[in-house]
């Protein structure tokens, strides 16, 4: 009988490893599930498919914006940036702008003002937004 109890109560905790190991294992996947699609779209863009480089970096910038990652936006935005398309990172220094800016921590809000800096000097544009410090 004691036997019985101690195999049932190591299958249920065998049970919770497996279901804890395979919720973390999601939440991993689902946390960066934009840096893969932004290693596609540089791995395109350094090959010069820039059609494929800018579905990749709108997959980036769509998948970001769900997840409210400030860093995957900007990535996204600076990917555009390299490929000339400028009213995409006008729209994704609006989404930027919208996110949280703690979320991607100082560096993120320097990337920010860094490119809208950048955008500013290149291509003269009238961009009014701010970033919180």
């Amino acid at each position: 009988m004691v036997a019985v109890v101690l195999l049932v109560v190591a299958v249920a905790a065998l049970g919770e490893v497996a279901t804890e190991r395979a919720a973390t294992g999601l939440a991993a996947k689902h946390r960066s599930s934009w840096e893969s699609v932004q290693r596609i779209g540089d791995a395109a863009r350094a090959r010069g498919d820039a059609a494929g480089a800018r579905r990749a970096y709108l997959m980036v910038l769509f998948r970001a914006r769900g997840e409210h990652s400030l860093v995957g936006v900007l990535s996204a935005a600076e990917g555009f940036k390299a490929l000339g398309d400028r009213e995409v990172v006008e729209h994704a220094l609006r989404v930027a702008a919208s996110l949280d800016p703690q979320g991607g921590g100082a560096a993120a809000g320097r990337r920010l003002a860094a490119l809208r800096d950048r955008l500013d000097a290149t291509d003269a544009l009238p961009i009014a937004i701010h970033a919180p410090r």
